[in-house]
């Protein structure tokens, strides 16, 4: 018995997909900056992207999300693309699947894919929560249900350099990059000798608070022309700070700077960093950079904390 003759395209089942069924628009996305990247399905399929997406009509961002394709449907989603990898993940699973593995706390997502998390080794898992509120996508939940096994689509990830890998260039690019924040860094600690009547340095080099220091109410007015320039509404707060040696100094402050929110009036999303560094003090009240000897705080606060306060700028 002769059956007729077959054609056209073999794929896998609407209930099974496959990694080939899932088209990505972008071979290589940009690292460090959201990108616009569409996703076509060739069958059923529910796809969980594990990083931070925007809203473009309203810039609400979250982490992660999870959607539904039906075959044959497109989507287009703006995605931030890891800065600090050479590839990313899209999970794929069964049309309207809510659970899914995800990494332990201390590995990469390449560490997981590469100990077999993707095939049911996972140690934790998500939820879907069905979008609200201001979220037009699905968000997720922690859950001790991973679903079982996925199939994984990588993407690959180039992160270009502006600058040479000797001045920095690896880390030289991104919506934050570490280039930017280590010249912020810089400048606010440079040790380079000047005419300045304050401490005698291009930055802000003795900005210990309390002493009756100077330098931190320099130190503190640079932060408030910086941060107006932004654009932010600054405010200070001060308030008395009692030093290591019971002095008692009115001049302590916090240096607010707010951008008001207009799709959530009540929620806050805070950044901070003390700006101060810790006072040079030991037993003969002498620098200790001068003797050898360190009791308490730091000069110029390469981590006490400027990288903090340079995060934050």
């Amino acid at each position: 018995m002769l059956s007729a003759p077959l054609s056209g395209c073999f794929s896998s089942s609407d209930s099974n997909p496959s990694e080939g069924d899932l088209e990505v628009g972008i071979t290589t996305l940009e690292g460090g900056f959201f990108q616009n990247v569409e996703l076509s399905a060739s069958s059923s399929m529910s796809v969980f992207i594990p990083y931070l997406i925007i809203e473009n009509s309203n810039d609400y961002v979250q982490n992660s999300t999870i959607i539904n394709l039906e075959k044959g449907d497109s989507h287009t989603l703006s995605i931030l693309a890891p800065p600090r990898t050479e590839n990313m993940i899209f999970m794929i699973g069964e049309l309207g699947r809510n659970f899914w593995p995800i990494r332990d706390q201390g590995e990469s997502w390449m560490t997981w894919l590469e100990r077999g998390g993707d095939r049911d080794n996972s140690n934790n898992g998500i939820e879907r929560v069905p979008a609200s509120g201001n979220n037009t996508y699905d968000t997720v939940n922690h859950s001790s249900k991973t679903g079982g096994s996925v199939i994984v689509k990588l993407i690959s990830i180039d992160r270009p350099m502006s600058l040479s890998k000797d001045e920095g260039g690896v880390h030289s690019t991104g919506i934050v990059d570490g280039r930017s924040v280590y010249n912020r860094l810089y400048e606010m600690t440079d040790p380079t000798d000047s005419f300045d009547i304050i401490d005698g340095k291009e930055g802000y080099y003795d900005r210990w608070a309390g002493q009756g220091n100077p330098a931190y109410e320099d130190a503190a007015q640079y932060l408030i022309s910086e941060l107006s320039s932004f654009g932010l509404e600054v405010i200070g707060h001060r308030f008395e700070f009692t030093d290591i040696t019971g002095s008692q100094n009115p001049e302590a402050y916090n240096i607010c700077a707010y951008k008001w929110g207009t799709e959530v009036e009540n929620e806050w999303l805070v950044f901070g960093a003390h700006f101060d560094v810790a006072p040079p003090v030991n037993g003969v009240l002498l620098d200790p950079h001068i003797i050898g000897e360190r009791t308490y705080g730091t000069r110029v606060g390469a981590y006490d904390n400027t990288a903090g306060t340079s995060m934050v700028m």
